[in-house]
This record gives structure tokens, C-alpha cells and sequence, in this order.
């Protein structure tokens, strides 16, 4: 008689989670559980503001890449973790046991309780939100008024929002642009050379940066700021701070004034030795930037040490390799930032393009990439002609080459 099989419950299809359900055997009962069907590729979906994106170029549908991977997808939310029982309860009512979790549920948005900002923001975390915000600008074009719109959060994000958003004034969109940040600089976890590059960029064109600034209210119609300054806002795109989702904060998985949920060096909750977590929601002993590639290197270390529990032998530890960051500003340039130093070249916007195209593929079939190949023509197609051919007349080329620099 052939022993039952283990029962392994995945929560989160994003980076972390799909990369983790890659690696476990079909021998292993591997429930993967998200509320939506796609995967998001979110580090592009700010393109989508621009129609450089559309949502189909950067989602996967979720079921048929688990299935490839021999395992079951659930579509669902996931109200609550029983540890005592080692079940995961559904908001559906479904009650799915585990020998072993994997927590990859990533993070939320928060507006910090700001009056009027979950009423008038749109806030920028999914390609839902992405498309929603590409509508507004749409109609905002159209006004004989030049449209303004207050970015919250000088941040990676909101940043590369900026740059889309003056993408589209090769379409003869203009709007005039705000971006309030609560830290002294924007770009504030980046190296220091990185904010003062970016506000030279930032001035040919009609962008105002708020910094030591916080948001007092939102309105329809303006932003109020923490100084008085009340500022016309015709769109509110939200793209600052970051927390659990509402399930886990009261887990049993950290304590009550952690932020995220704390881990060991092998992914392993500190609270519970059949739960691992890895991707935005964990907190390692030597912390990571909350970043897709970090996230799916956890993803594999968590996904072979199931394995390894369950099999019965030892677990390997995870070590962060030190990965250089792509940023992009529209079409403007794009930085790459490696260390203590950095590059910044509209000519990079191809290293970020093909980063994005090769973990799609990985992602949709991990053993067969080619196989699957339609998505990975369609979206190669549609970024030739929307990304990279824009870039080759003579005076992009030019401004290409010339605008290239180093940067400490």
C-alpha cells in the first residue's frame, strides 16, 4: 500500500508563491490559493499608463500555469491560517489542511488613515488599478484645461508613474505633475546620487516635487498637505506605503508591533516549523529589498525546503544575491543601480524589457518556455513596436547615447 501524500497549501500566486509551486513534485498533494486568476507581472504595470502595456501583456492565467506544473489552483481568499489544525480557511468556506504552508501573500497598499484618501485616490498596486488609472488619464487628455495630478509617494513607483505619465506627451497629453514625498528626498532607499539625477530630468518638464511633506486630506478635487498648501488635483494616484494583508496581522506569525512576519535562514517561520514564508510579507534575519527578483529567489529556497520537510532531510538556508535594480522613467532614461553606483541610459529600457519577457516565459512554463510561446510572441510584438522602435529614430538614438552617465 503507497502512503498518502503530503498536503502542501500555497497562499499567494504572485512571484514567490508560483516559483515555489514550480519546484515542489507532483508526488506532494500542492494546493496553490489566490483571490485572483491572473498572475501580474507588477513591475511593468506602471507602462500600462501609457499604452506601452496593455493588462493581456503582462498577466498569466494562473490555473493553467499551476496545472503545467502538476499541481491544483484555488481561486479564493484566504480569511484565516488554523494553525492548531494546520488548516487554511477560505472565505468560501473551504478548509484546506497542510503539512506544510507556504505564506506568499505579498503586501497591501495603506493610505495610513489620511481623510478622503481611500474615497479620492486611486491607489497603484494591480493591473486592475493600473488600467483604471490609464482611464482617468485618458479622459483627463481631453480637457482644454491642462489636467494636474498629485503623485503620493517619491518612491521607485511613483517615480516610474512620473515617467509614464510624460511618456504620453509624445501623444500631445500634458498634465502638470505633483509628487509629495514624507522623506527629505525622493528616492530615498536608493543611492543619493539617483534623487539628485532624477530632479535634473524631472526639469524641462512640468513636475513640482513636495519633500519633508506629508498628506493631510484628500479631496475630489485637491490634495491638502500637512503645511497648508492645498493643491489641485484632478487624479490622485496613491503609490506610497506598504502592509500585511488583514489576514495575517493576526496570525500567530509575528509579534504585535512587527510589521511583517519574521523568518529564520531558511525561510521558516519563527512560530511555527510547517510554515514558511517568503516574498514582500517576510522579514529575514539580513533584510531584502521587497523586489520580484528577491521574491522568487525566496520562492525556490522555500519551495525545495517543503520538499526537504516533508522528505525528511535537511533544509538549505537562503543567501540574497546581490541583483543590480532597473528603473525606469518613461522615455526619458532608465537607471541601473548596482551597488553604490549606478547607469543611467534610455538605452537601457531594452535590459528591463528583457528581463520582463524571460521571466514571463520561466514563469508560464518553467521547463518548457518555448513551448508555451504564443503569449511570449504577442508580447514581444507588441514591445517592439510600442517600447523599442520608438527608440530608434536618429533622435533618439542620439539623445541615447549623449545621455548616458555614471552616477555615485
Amino acid at each position: 500500500m503507497s502512503p498518502s501524500r503530503s498536503h502542501v497549501v500555497i497562499i499567494g500566486g504572485n512571484f514567490a508563491g508560483l516559483v515555489a509551486a514550480s519546484r515542489l513534485s507532483s508526488d506532494h498533494d500542492v494546493t496553490v490559493v489566490d483571490a485572483r486568476a491572473d498572475f501580474e507581472w507588477t513591475p511593468n504595470i506602471h507602462e500600462i499608463l501609457s499604452g506601452v502595456k496593455s493588462r493581456e501583456s503582462v498577466v498569466l492565467p494562473r490555473a493553467e500555469c499551476v496545472n503545467r506544473y502538476g499541481h491544483t489552483f484555488v481561486q479564493d481568499v484566504v480569511t484565516r491560517i488554523d494553525r492548531d489544525s494546520s488548516t487554511v480557511i477560505t472565505e468560501s468556506g473551504l478548509a484546506l489542511p497542510y503539512d506544510a504552508c507556504l505564506v506568499a501573500a505579498g503586501s497591501v497598499r495603506t493610505t495610513f488613515g489620511i481623510e478622503g484618501a481611500d474615497q479620492y485616490a486611486l491607489g497603484l498596486r494591480s493591473v486592475g488599478d493600473a488600467v483604471r488609472i490609464a482611464g482617468r488619464l485618458d479622459k483627463l487628455a481631453t480637457r482644454k484645461r491642462r489636467a494636474s495630478v498629485v503623485v503620493v509617494g517619491g518612491g521607485v513607483t511613483g517615480i516610474e508613474v512620473v515617467g509614464e505619465i510624460l511618456r504620453r506627451r509624445e501623444q500631445g497629453d500634458e498634465f502638470n505633475i505633483h509628487v509629495v514625498e514624507v522623506e527629505s528626498d525622493i528616492l530615498d532607499e536608493q543611492l543619493d546620487g539617483l534623487a539628485s539625477d532624477a530632479q535634473e530630468r524631472f526639469a524641462p518638464y512640468p513636475v513640482t516635487v513636495h519633500t519633508n511633506t506629508a498628506i493631510e486630506q484628500v479631496n475630489a478635487r485637491s490634495v491638502v498637505l500637512d503645511n497648508g498648501e492645498k493643491l489641485t488635483a484632478d487624479l490622485c494616484i496613491w503609490s506610497a506605503g506598504m502592509v500585511l494583508p488583514e489576514f495575517l496581522r493576526d496570525a500567530g506569525l509575528n509579534e504585535a508591533d512587527d510589521q511583517w512576519l519574521p523568518v529564520d535562514d531558511m525561510l521558516q517561520s519563527l512560530y511555527a516549523d510547517n510554515i514558511f514564508i517568503a516574498g514582500d510579507c517576510a522579514t529575514l534575519p539580513e533584510p531584502v529589498r521587497k523586489q520580484a527578483y528577491y521574491a522568487m529567489d525566496m520562492g525556490e529556497v522555500a519551495g525545495d525546503n517543503i520538499g526537504r520537510l516533508l522528505e525528511g532531510r535537511g533544509l538549505k538556508s537562503f543567501r540574497a544575491k546581490p541583483m543590480p535594480m532597473l528603473i525606469s522613467f518613461g522615455d526619458i532614461t532608465t537607471w541601473l543601480v548596482a551597488g553604490e553606483t549606478a547607469v543611467a541610459s534610455p538605452l537601457l529600457a531594452a535590459a528591463k524589457e528583457g528581463v520582463y519577457q524571460a521571466t514571463m516565459a520561466r514563469l508560464a512554463s518553467p521547463h518548457e518556455p518555448l513551448k508555451y510561446s504564443a503569449g511570449i510572441v504577442s508580447r514581444a510584438v507588441m514591445a517592439t513596436r510600442q517600447l523599442l522602435l520608438p527608440q530608434l529614430t536618429p533622435r533618439k538614438l542620439f539623445s541615447g547615447l549623449t545621455g548616458s552617465r555614471l552616477i555615485f
